[in-house]
């Protein structure tokens, strides 16, 4: 058991799930960079892939070179989505995770520092 001033106490309640929060928009944004280096895209972005597979053109009527086309610029409207949607997804990790950083070191910055002269005036807990 180690002995801890009840402000203390307090700061430990506050910051445990801010940890665990930091930890898991840590994890997040890892994870989410390692997808991206090695182009495996979310989920929710694969879903997105089929459009450019849904685009028929009736190649009776409009010349085949002019459909071909088409579906290129289906294809790289389709390239364009995918590589804004994957930028914007890991600016916002980042950002959350940036955030989350900073409310931590707040408040481990505030967490008062052990003194011998504070002890004997301030009550004292356990921490487990």
């Amino acid at each position: 058991e180690q002995v801890a001033t009840a402000t203390q106490w307090n700061l430990h309640l506050i910051l445990k799930p801010k940890v665990k929060l930091w930890s898991i928009k840590n994890k997040n944004y890892q994870i989410l960079s390692k997808r991206v280096k090695f182009d495996l895209l979310p989920k929710f972005i694969d879903k997105i892939d089929n459009i450019d597979s849904s685009l028929k053109v009736d190649e009776s009527i409009i010349k085949q070179d002019e459909a071909q086309e088409m579906y290129n610029q289906m294809r790289q409207i389709t390239k364009d989505f995918r590589t804004q949607t994957m930028t914007l997804h890991i600016q916002s990790a980042a950002r959350e995770y940036e955030v989350i950083l900073h409310q931590v070191n707040s408040i481990i910055e505030k967490f008062p520092q052990k003194n011998d002269d504070d002890e004997s005036d301030a009550e004292i807990g356990y921490a487990a």
